[in-house]
């Protein structure tokens, strides 16, 4: 699939939904709501995911309607459209869906909205069709005095139905939770009672991405309009097989920070995020990591990982994984670290064919990035931006991995959703860079070509 339209309610919330799908590997971008049918047709040629605006929040709910209709004509044919509403259901939540749905009907396709309205990230629920913020419904919230929209109930179904004709049906925890096959009978027990729209429960990414292929299964001859703020979107793009970018290169992170805040980023890291963690292999009586054992198993699982997927060497992702060190073993740890990176990505003249490509850097802690930069043979970094406070974006500056895009941040900096940001913006700069270099190579190949041929 390589068409996929999302239609956001405001910019703010188009802007986070397209850095999800860039998080994936995917090229996102998004579009102001005075987009012409012209720049959105070509957006959708160019980004693997579009997200075209309409500040229709607070509009009267058949002008958003309109507005949203519109979109779909400019952007026509989808392979996958989304009406992104907002995590706690307000504004034109189910009027904005409902003029999806039926204009891609009125193309002749079967068309049921998938409703998957959990923000796992930010730490929205749905449970029993009930919308949580925080484990709390919404009309028990500060959203209750809300000035423009105050919330006076949590059922999704409740603000489906609001201004539409739309019919639900529920798909609860328990059938989510459930074997795979069950859900599928689920759905299509579901579906033969032709509802408008399947709302779904859901607690993490793993949920919404349990729904997504399950509903896939269900029925391939239906089209599945997403109505969500996001990621339940982003979970049907990839049931239905969207990818990163072929030849972007999995993503390598490093991780030697022992601090709490570390430890919480990483876990969250592993669960909202699609990463494959390495533990350093040790010698006996040692807690410096082994540099050729740790070296030789992180590049058998970079070789084989999946494009834009994220690797993560660390040893310390819990409490229990710290263990005291000596102060000759934490001199020793970063350095062996840095080891590890050269000797991945930089194997040297014994093992010319051993080297490993990776599409980015992520780097936490200050004496990490430091022999991480010197093992690479870098003098430093080309800084680019902030990704959040002191947690700076950029390119190696010198060496034979000039170029290549880092993302560095110190132990103590952030929140618990740092680590996911700094990797999402690495994702995003690293595809950009593979499609640059791609179409660099292309062109060249295409000059050298034309040179071959008027060649005598």
């Amino acid at each position: 699939m390589d068409r996929i339209l999302i239609i956001a309610d405001d910019l703010t919330g188009g802007n986070g939904c397209a850095a999800g799908f860039a998080g994936a590997g995917l090229r996102a971008a998004t579009l102001r709501a005075d987009a012409s049918p012209e720049d959105i047709a070509a957006g959708l040629d160019t980004y693997d995911a579009l997200v075209v605006t309409t500040d229709s929040r607070h509009l009267p709910a058949d002008r958003a309607a309109a507005a949203v209709t519109a979109i779909v004509d400019a952007g026509w044919p989808a392979d996958l459209v989304c009406s992104r509403g907002d995590s706690t259901l307000r504004g034109n939540f189910g009027a904005e869906a409902e003029a999806i749905i039926t204009a891609v009907r009125a193309r002749g396709r079967r068309a049921v909205g998938l409703c998957m309205p959990a923000f796992p990230q930010a730490n929205r629920q749905t449970v029993h069709g009930l919308q949580l913020l925080h484990g709390t419904r919404l009309e028990h919230t500060e959203l209750a005095h809300d000035v423009r929209s105050p919330m006076t109930s949590s059922s999704v179904a409740e603000a489906l139905r609001k201004d539409t004709r739309l019919s639900t049906a529920g798909i609860d925890l328990a059938a989510v939770t459930g074997p795979r096959s069950a859900l599928v009978d689920t759905i299509r027990t579901l579906l033969a009672e032709e509802p408008d729209v399947l709302v779904a429960d859901a607690l993490t990414v793993d949920h919404l991405a349990a729904v997504a292929e399950a509903a896939v299964e269900a029925d391939p001859d239906v089209m599945w309009v997403g109505v969500d703020p996001g990621p339940g979107t982003l979970a049907i793009a990839r049931a239905m097989g969207a990818r990163a970018a072929a030849g972007t290169p999995p993503l390598l992170a490093i991780a030697g920070s022992a601090t709490d805040l570390t430890q919480q980023q990483l876990q969250r890291l592993l669960a909202e995020r699609d990463v494959v963690l390495v533990r350093p292999s040790f010698d006996a009586g040692s807690r410096v990591p082994a540099v050729d054992a740790t070296a030789a198993e992180l590049r058998d699982v970079l070789d084989r990982a999946a494009p834009g997927q994220i690797v993560l060497l660390a040893s310390v992702i819990r409490p229990e994984d710290v263990h005291a060190l000596t102060d000759e073993e934490s001199d020793a740890l970063p350095l062996a670290l840095g080891r590890i990176a050269a000797a991945v990505l930089d194997p040297g003249d014994a093992e010319p064919d051993a080297a490993t490509a990776v599409g980015g850097l992520y780097t936490t802690g200050g004496d990490i990035t430091t022999s991480v930069l010197s093992a690479l043979g870098a003098a430093g970094i080309e800084i680019d931006e902030e990704v959040v406070p002191l947690a700076a974006a950029g390119t190696l500056v010198g060496g034979p991995h000039t170029g290549l895009p880092i993302v560095t941040k110190g132990g103590l900096v952030g929140d618990s959703a740092t680590g996911i940001a700094c990797l999402d913006h690495l994702a995003e700069i690293a595809t950009l860079r593979t499609r640059i270099l791609s179409s660099r190579s292309a062109a060249s190949g295409t000059h050298c070509r034309h040179r071959r041929k008027d060649t005598p």
